[in-house]
């Protein structure tokens, strides 16, 4: 049957590459009892044994054309394997099978499934991102895999500013899986905001696909207000300045360190109302 008090725990990787490498692992505690055999299976079929009776050929590794099997540690209470080369046939169900001494021989096993991708995992592809954004608008940036990925095997996509995952309000999905092939997530930033932490932010947007991660950051700046009305005074050709044009002298250098640490705490406060 399933694991119990003899098999304490199986480690099999949700996804890998074609051509890449994954790392099984089997763990037991015999205590009183002896091992009689420990055994891998792909989809049924064995392609890794261990019987510590038999003193000459202890292991036994069956060849395969879907990969190769390397013994990268073993004791008396866990085996780990490397399985290289791999193949997109590769994927199924993994299954350790531990059978402990006679009288007994009191077997124990724990399956888990890993499923072979043909493309390697690339870091996912900003959309929509320009070098300088006014104060006023409302910043949008799309982020969406590099390249389309089986249907059932969509990665999952996240926005980040200043290292802390952004809430739902501030990101929207887009695409349309199914249809396209490519999903995304868009982030959604009032240029207010960025302006209020000191006209700039580091952006991340991160895809994750089982153990797989992978990110891709850009610095979203805001323009200066200072620099905005002057352009427009300039433009305008007045010499003399609205009265409620809004411009703040520059501030002292201490006092400038203040109002940007205190801006981009609230830009954090307000941006991250759910950080994982």
């Amino acid at each position: 049957g399933g694991s119990g008090d003899l098999l304490r725990g199986v480690t099999v990787p949700q996804y890998a590459f074609a051509g890449g490498q994954a790392t099984l692992s089997c763990s037991y505690d015999l205590r009183a009892r002896r091992l009689y055999s420990l055994k891998w299976y792909h989809n049924d079929t064995e392609f890794y044994r261990y019987v510590p009776t038999e003193r000459n050929t202890p292991i036994n590794i069956k060849p395969t054309h879907k990969f190769s099997v390397t013994e990268l540690f073993r004791n008396d209470q866990r085996v780990t394997l490397s399985l290289t080369r791999l193949s997109v046939s590769a994927s199924g169900e993994y299954r350790c099978e531990v059978i402990a001494e006679h009288p007994s021989f009191r077997t124990e096993w724990y399956r888990a499934s890993m499923t072979v991708l043909r493309e390697p995992l690339s870091a996912p592809v900003l959309v929509g991102a320009r070098e300088m954004y006014e104060p006023s608008e409302l910043i949008k940036i799309g982020c969406q895999p590099r390249r389309p990925l089986h249907d059932d095997h969509q990665p999952t996509l996240q926005w980040f500013l200043e290292g802390s995952q952004v809430g739902s309000e501030w990101v929207t999905p887009y695409g349309n899986a199914l249809k396209e092939g490519v999903s995304g997530l868009s982030l959604h930033v009032p240029g207010e905001q960025v302006s209020s932490a000191g006209g700039s932010v580091r952006a991340e947007c991160r895809l994750t696909l089982g153990p797989h991660q992978l990110a891709t950051n850009t610095t979203i700046r805001v323009r200066d207000r200072r620099i905005s009305y002057l352009e427009n005074y300039h433009a305008s050709g007045s010499r003399k300045a609205p009265a409620s044009s809004g411009y703040l002298p520059r501030p002292s250098p201490a006092a400038a360190a203040t109002i940007v640490t205190t801006s981009f705490l609230t830009l954090t406060a307000a941006l991250s109302p759910a950080i994982l």
